[in-house]
This record gives structure tokens, sequence and C-alpha cells, in this order.
């Protein structure tokens, strides 16, 4: 069976497993944070504990926000019984409450890696919010505003690793403030006037829902009949009259056949009521989803 997993901007909402009996391994700092300008996105990294116990924590934003995607590198993010897809829990302390993830597990230059699915943030959405489906709708909800992530001063993962771990971040305001002055700066590296963007009084909206523009037979044959999954990320230019002008990948697992059947539906299929300015006025902007090709027994 296949099937085509559109990922909204808060991730995937899954079943906990049961808690861990061994106490957390805390890791604090062995590095400063680094602020990684890529071309269509980016990334801010820390390398925490040393020797063995060395991970490193990439958060990557591939828009501007409060959302984005954390990664782990190191013999500590090795998973529970060498599983390929994990579950978890997540959370940005003390204040703040876990939220719940799925991830994909690897190596890199024989080390683990462990990539969370979807778009996290430091403050997970309630279930109004998540309720209210932002992507789809064209609003954001509420900033977590630098108070609340200056008083997040660790990252926990649990139920997900061997050992669950706590990495004691510090303060994440001004991290994460950087983090999204970079993003903004793409922005206006994609050719757009940052203010006005900043400004919007609804971005784009997607009509029909973004959940139609990828059907089964989309799924490259020929990685179907090879048994590739794979993950997409991209970026859509919207005019003002709501049509998609070009696609972008920003994030995939390859192969590039899935790239190239991502933006080939979703330009034949996609379409959007347009972003408004601050004034109620038309104006292009971009919008961004996930897909994960993945294939599953019956």
């Amino acid at each position: 069976m296949r099937f085509l997993l559109p990922i909204a901007a808060a991730g995937l909402v899954i079943a906990p497993q049961p808690a861990a009996a061994a106490e957390p391994l805390h890791l604090k700092p062995s590095s400063k944070w680094v602020l990684d300008y890529a071309e269509d996105s980016c990334r801010l990294a820390r390398q925490f504990g040393e020797g063995d116990r060395r991970v490193t924590l990439r958060l990557d934003q591939l828009e501007p926000g409060d959302a984005f995607r954390v990664n782990l590198i190191g013999k500590p993010a090795r998973t529970r019984r060498g599983d390929l897809r994990v579950t978890g829990r997540l959370r940005f302390g003390p204040a703040e409450p876990e939220s719940e993830f799925s991830a994909m597990s690897g190596k890199a230059e024989a080390l683990a890696v462990l990539v969370v699915e979807g778009n996290q943030r430091l403050a997970p959405l309630t279930e109004a919010e998540k309720a209210a489906d932002y992507h789809e709708t064209g609003a954001n909800p509420r900033p977590i505003g630098t108070a609340r992530e200056a008083a997040a001063t660790w990252l926990e993962i649990r139920q997900a690793l061997v050992t669950d771990l706590v990495l004691e971040t510090g303060p994440m305001d001004e991290p994460l403030a950087a983090l999204r002055q970079c993003s903004w700066d793409t922005v206006k590296d994609w050719g757009f006037d940052v203010e006005q963007q900043k400004a919007l009084s609804r971005r784009p909206v997607p009509r029909p829902k973004s959940v139609t523009w990828l059907q089964p037979e989309d799924y490259p044959v020929a990685m179907l009949s090879g048994g590739y999954q794979g993950f997409v990320h991209y970026r859509l230019m919207v005019d003002a009259a709501g049509k998609p002008i070009s696609c972008h990948v920003q994030l995939s697992t390859r192969p590039k056949e899935f790239d190239k059947a991502v933006c080939s539906a979703v330009m034949k299929r996609a379409g959007f009521e347009p972003a408004l300015d601050a004034a109620g006025n038309p104006v292009p902007s971009y919008w961004t989803q996930s897909v994960q090709f993945r294939l599953e027994e019956l």
C-alpha cells in the first residue's frame, strides 16, 4: 500500500510509548550555537557532551515563524532496538508541555541520526490552535514570545532513544531570534518585501485543500517497484492572483524522482486565494508543505 502524507506545520500527533525507567542523560554544551545560512533555509546547531556522549542538535527552519525541524546526530541518538521508525516525546523545559513526535533514524559517517518528522515548536500548539488548521486557512498562531523562549533552558527527548536525553541549551530566546532573522533574510533573497510579508493580514489559502494535491498514483513507479520511501519539503511561489508560479524543493531525502513527482503534481493541481497585505490588498507570497512517500504492508 502506498501513502502520501502531508505534514502539518505542528507535526504529527501519535500515541506515546511506555515511559523509560532509567534516568535521562544530561549533557552540557560543548560548543557555541552556530547559525548556518543556506540557500533556501537556515540551520541553528550546537554540540553537547564529550567523546562517545557527544551529540549535535540541529534546528532547521524553512520559513520564518516559531516552527522548526529537529535533528540529533551522535551516539546518544541511537534508537531503542535499532528501530528505523520510532515515536517519543519532546519538551523544552521547564515550563512548557511535552509534544509527541515520530522520527526516522539512520547513520551518517558511523554516527546515529534521529530526524524528527514534521515541524516542532518550543511551545506546542494547543488543541484549539490545532483545530484552527492555520496552514490551510492563511492565519498564523499567536507568537510564542521572547519571555517564554528565555524561560526554556533545556530540551528533553524521551521514549525514543536508548537513553533519554536532556540537553542543557540555556535560554532559547536569543538563538531562536537569530534563526528567525536568518529566515527573514532568506525571504528577502526570494525577492519579497520583508516588511510587507511580516504584516500580511492573510497568508495564501489553499484551494482546494492541499491534501488533495497529491494522489497515490503520483508515487513514482520506479520508486514504488524498488521499495523506496522518501520525504520532500517544498515551497510554492504564489502570485497576487493566487496562482503558483514555481515550485522549489527546500529539503529532501532524495531520490530526485520524489522531488519531481511532488512539484509536478502540485503545479498541476494547486491553487490559492492570494495573500493579503495589511490593507487587505492581494500580494504575491509563498506557501510551504511537506510530503512523505511511505510504503507499508497490508
